[in-house]
């Protein structure tokens, strides 16, 4: 339930970008993967291709990075940066393409606004936007269409 609630938000969130050329796929299956899926794909018009993971953590407790791991409170969640690693290489291979993963938090303060975990930005769902339109590249559209038709076509919706 909280789940599929961050996604919708972050899909909200999304939306100046599809008015503005990117192409966003939402909740989509993952070739090799039993279980998983991912929460959105994304083709930016320089032909780059992101996938953001929605989390929707209680606000009472930070969000932030110890030791190279990711920690919610007290909680260590280390699992969902391993989850998202794994996602990330499957959808790099099905595709063919560099993928760069983003994990969004919805309702927990972020770390210093942003913050890098194995690699991974974590980021408060306020600068979603920002983070993308900053690591898009010059546009390409060509390239941009052909790799999301690609990634339309090897990651089918979820159904799940």
């Amino acid at each position: 339930m909280a789940g599929s609630v961050g996604e919708q938000r972050t899909a909200a969130l999304l939306q100046p970008l599809e008015a503005a050329g990117w192409v966003v796929l939402h909740d989509r299956a993952i070739p090799g993967a039993r279980r998983a899926n991912v929460d959105h794909v994304l083709v930016s018009p320089g032909a780059r291709l992101f996938m953001v993971d929605s989390k929707l953590w209680s606000g009472r407790y930070p969000v932030y990075e110890r030791g190279g791991t990711l920690w919610h409170g007290q909680a260590e969640r280390g699992q969902s940066v391993r989850s998202v690693l794994y996602e990330t290489d499957l959808v790099a291979r099905a595709v063919g393409a560099t993928v760069q993963p983003v994990i969004v938090v919805h309702n927990a303060p972020v770390a210093g606004d942003g913050f890098f975990v194995q690699g991974v930005p974590v980021v408060p769902a306020v600068r979603l936007v920002e983070v993308l339109r900053g690591n898009d590249g010059p546009r390409d559209l060509g390239a941009a269409a052909a790799l999301a038709r690609r990634a339309a076509a090897v990651l089918p919706p979820y159904l799940g």
